[in-house]
C-alpha cells in the first residue's frame, strides 16, 4: 500500500508537471504570437506614415506641376489673342489681295481664340490659388499623420495584442515608459519637414524633382512651333500684269515660349512671342537690247504688324514684378532657358526682348506662388551611401520593441482549480506571477528589381537602371518586417521583472 500510495503521488506529479507545462507553453506560444501581432502592427504604422508622406509628396509635385502648366497656358493663350488679333489688321489684311489662296490663314481666323483666352483668364488664377491651397493642406497632412503615427503606436499595438490575447497587454512598467519610448522617439526623429523654397540642399532636392523632364512636359518647358495660320501661293496682283512670268508669296509665324521657376523657387515665370514674316516675288519681262527681253524680279519683305514687332503673352505665379531673371532657378532644364528661347531666337526674340524688358509678366494668378513652404523627408536625405543595402542600413534602423505581459493568475495551471489543501500540487513559479515577453519590427525601405533573387544585397538592391535607391520619401516602397530582439532588450526586460 505504501508503494502504491508513492507510485500514485509520483503518477500524479508527472501529471501535474505535464498539464501545467502544456498550459504554460500553450499560454508562452499564445503571447508571443500577440506580441509579435502587435510588434508588426506597430511597424506597419511607421511603414504606412512613410508611404503617406511618399504618397502626399508625389501629389504636392503633381499639383505645383499643374500649377507652372496653367501659368504656361496663361502665357501661351495671351500671345495667341494677340497673334489672333494681328491677324484682322490693316497691314496682315493683305493676304486677301496678294495670294491666291489662304486655306490654312481662313482657318485660323475662324478660330474663337479671343473667347477661349478670355474665359481662361478669368478662371486661371482660382485654380492656381486651390492648387496652391492644396499643397499647403498636404503639407499639414504629413505632419499631422507623423505626429498621430508616434503618438499612437503603442496604443495600437497593445490593441492588437489584446485582440489577440484577450488577457494579455502591453506593459506600462519601466520598459515601455523607457526603452520602447526612446524607440518610438528617435523613428519620429529620422524624418523631418524640410523648406522647399530656400536655398539648402534640402530644397533644392524637392525643386529638382519638381523641374525634372520626367515630371514636366515640353509644353511646359519649350513651346517653339510654327503656328498654322500660314499663306503660300502666287500673287494676285502679280498675275494681273500683261507682261507677267512668275510669282511667289509665302507669310507665317514663329513662336517661342517656354516657363522656369525662379531663383528663389517661390516664383513661376513664363513667356511667349510670336513674329509674323514672309516675302513676296514678282517676276514680268520687258523689251530690251540686243536679246530682245529681260526679266526682272522684285522681292518684297513681309512683316508683322504692331510695326513689326509681332506680339507676346506673359504670365506669373508668386509675387508681382517684373521678369527680372532669364534662366532662374540653377537645375531648370537646359530647354527651358531664356523662356524656351523667346529672348534669343528670331524672329519671336523682337516681341520676346519687348515683353521681357518693358511689358513684364503680367499679374500674379497668386500672390503666394511658387513652391510652397514645406516638404517631409529622411531628416538626411543627402547623406553618405551605405556600405551596403541592407533593411538595417536602408531606413530600418530604427526598431519598435514592446513587451508584452500575461497574468499568471488568468492560466488555468493546476494550482488554480486543486484545493489548497491539496497534498499533491505543483506551482508554476511565476516570476511576479506574470507572463512576459518581447517582440521587434521595424519599416525599411526596398525597391527590388523584378529578377531580384539576391535579397537584401547590394548588387540585388539596385532598380532596372542599375541604380541603387536609398530611403526616401518620395517612393512608396516601405514595408515592415519582425525582426529578433537584441541581448541589451531581453537583459533589460529580465531586469524589470
Amino acid at each position: 500500500m505504501i508503494f502504491t500510495l508513492a507510485f500514485a503521488a509520483a503518477t500524479a506529479l508527472v501529471v501535474l508537471l505535464l498539464f501545467n507545462s502544456g498550459m504554460l507553453a500553450n499560454a508562452k506560444t499564445r503571447l508571443q504570437n500577440a506580441a509579435d501581432a502587435g510588434a508588426y502592427s506597430a511597424g506597419v504604422l511607421q511603414a504606412r506614415d512613410h508611404n503617406f508622406s511618399a504618397y502626399t509628396n508625389r501629389a504636392m509635385v503633381a499639383n505645383q506641376v499643374a500649377v507652372v502648366q496653367l501659368v504656361s497656358l496663361k502665357s501661351y493663350l495671351e500671345d495667341a489673342a494677340d497673334t489672333h488679333d494681328r491677324m484682322g489688321g490693316a497691314i496682315l489684311s493683305l493676304e486677301e489681295l496678294i495670294p491666291t489662296s489662304t486655306t490654312a490663314w481662313d482657318f485660323g481666323k475662324n478660330l474663337p481664340i479671343e473667347n477661349v483666352n478670355s474665359v481662361f483668364a478669368a478662371i486661371a488664377p482660382i485654380a492656381v490659388q486651390g492648387l496652391d491651397l492644396l499643397i499647403q493642406a498636404f503639407e499639414k497632412a504629413q505632419e499631422a499623420h507623423h505626429v498621430a503615427t508616434a503618438l499612437d503606436m503603442v496604443l495600437v499595438a497593445d490593441e492588437v495584442v489584446k485582440r489577440n490575447d484577450i488577457d494579455a497587454k502591453v506593459t506600462t512598467g519601466g520598459f515601455t515608459v523607457g526603452k520602447t519610448a526612446f524607440q518610438v522617439k528617435d523613428w519620429s526623429n529620422s524624418t523631418k519637414q524640410h523648406s522647399a523654397n530656400d536655398s539648402s540642399s534640402e530644397a533644392d532636392r524637392f525643386a529638382d524633382v519638381v523641374v525634372n523632364e520626367n515630371s514636366t512636359d515640353l509644353f511646359t518647358r519649350n513651346r517653339f512651333s510654327v503656328p498654322v495660320p500660314m499663306w503660300a501661293s502666287t500673287v494676285n496682283l502679280c498675275t494681273m500684269l500683261p507682261n507677267y512670268v512668275s510669282s511667289f508669296t509665302f507669310f507665317g509665324f514663329t513662336h517661342a515660349g517656354g516657363s522656369i521657376l525662379s531663383e528663389d523657387k517661390k516664383r513661376w515665370l513664363s513667356l511667349d512671342a510670336t513674329m509674323g514674316t514672309g516675302f513676296q516675288t514678282c517676276t514680268v519681262w520687258y523689251p530690251c537690247f540686243p536679246s530682245g527681253i529681260c526679266y526682272a524680279t522684285e522681292t518684297t519683305p513681309l512683316i508683322d504688324g504692331n510695326f513689326g514687332l509681332g506680339g507676346s503673352g506673359g504670365g506669373v505665379a508668386g509675387a508681382s514684378g517684373d521678369y527680372n531673371e532669364s534662366s532662374g532657378y540653377k537645375n531648370n532644364p537646359f530647354s527651358t532657358k531664356l523662356y524656351g528661347g523667346a529672348l534669343i531666337t528670331p524672329p519671336p526674340m523682337v516681341p520676346g526682348l519687348i515683353r521681357y524688358s518693358i511689358t513684364g509678366p503680367g499679374s500674379t494668378l497668386d500672390s503666394s506662388g511658387g513652391l510652397q513652404n514645406y516638404y517631409r523627408d529622411m531628416t538626411d536625405p543627402l547623406g553618405s551611401i551605405p556600405k551596403d543595402q541592407t533593411p538595417e542600413e536602408n531606413g530600418g534602423k530604427y526598431t519598435i520593441t514592446i513587451e508584452v505581459e500575461h497574468p499568471g493568475a488568468a492560466i488555468r495551471t493546476a494550482s488554480k482549480f486543486l484545493p489548497a489543501s491539496t497534498i499533491v500540487k505543483l506551482d508554476d513559479g511565476l516570476k511576479s506571477n506574470t507572463m512576459r515577453t518581447l517582440s521587434s519590427s521595424h519599416a525599411y525601405f526596398y525597391r527590388s528589381k523584378t529578377d531580384d533573387l539576391k535579397s537584401f544585397t547590394r548588387n540585388g538592391w539596385h532598380r532596372d537602371d542599375d541604380k541603387a535607391e536609398l530611403a526616401n520619401l518620395f517612393n512608396p516602397y516601405w514595408q515592415t518586417r519582425l525582426v529578433d530582439r537584441t541581448l541589451a532588450e531581453r537583459t533589460l526586460s529580465w531586469a524589470a521583472q
